[in-house]
């Protein structure tokens, strides 16, 4: 992509989350986007049809930013080191995704991060079990539910707890659901 396109790009990202934490998501429109970010209406058009395009974007852009930063390995398991890498990670960068969660009217955000967490996780789930099939889908959307709704949770609560909280508390769970105490 050229420079000047991703750099007015970014400009036009910045300008709307700085709006999102300002107005929220009703109130923005294209016009205040395009004074925020010092660039006419016909630029943000140029980038994003609307700004429901423009908070897919954000949504698609920090979604696949989370699951870049906590690939660790080509090793698929469900363990320790993968949740501490993601709690790390939303730790430091808890406002933009509350943000994110907070200003998604549409559920955009939860489907997306649920399509991208499921892959990683019956990955995970078929590796571990050996096997396919209905189990393996039940274990799977278990798991996937469960993650996703501590996610929003600690995310909408301030990061009630830390990272390292958090991470102990999830392997203390999975090992007591595996052990089926």
């Amino acid at each position: 992509m050229d420079r000047r396109v991703a750099r007015t790009k970014k400009l036009i990202v910045d300008a709307f989350l700085k709006l999102l934490k300002k107005k929220g998501f009703e109130k923005v429109t294209i016009q205040d986007i395009a004074d925020a970010a010092d660039v006419n209406r016909g630029t943000v058009y140029l980038h994003f049809q609307d700004k429901y395009d423009l908070m897919d974007y954000c949504i698609d852009s920090y979604v696949g930013e989370l699951l870049t930063q906590c690939s660790g390995s080509d090793e698929i398991k469900i363990k320790e080191d993968a949740f501490r890498m993601i709690f790390d990670y939303l730790e430091e960068n808890q406002k933009i995704y509350k943000l994110l969660l907070e200003n998604d009217k549409t559920g955009s955000f939860h489907r997306k991060m649920e399509s991208a967490v499921e892959q990683q996780v019956r990955l995970a789930v078929t590796e571990a079990m050996g096997q396919e099939g209905v189990s393996a889908d039940i274990f799977t959307q278990f798991l996937v539910s469960g993650f996703l709704g501590i996610i929003d949770w600690w995310i909408r609560s301030g990061a009630a707890c830390s990272a390292e909280e958090m991470t102990e508390k999830m392997m203390e769970f999975i090992n007591r659901l595996s052990r089926g105490a």
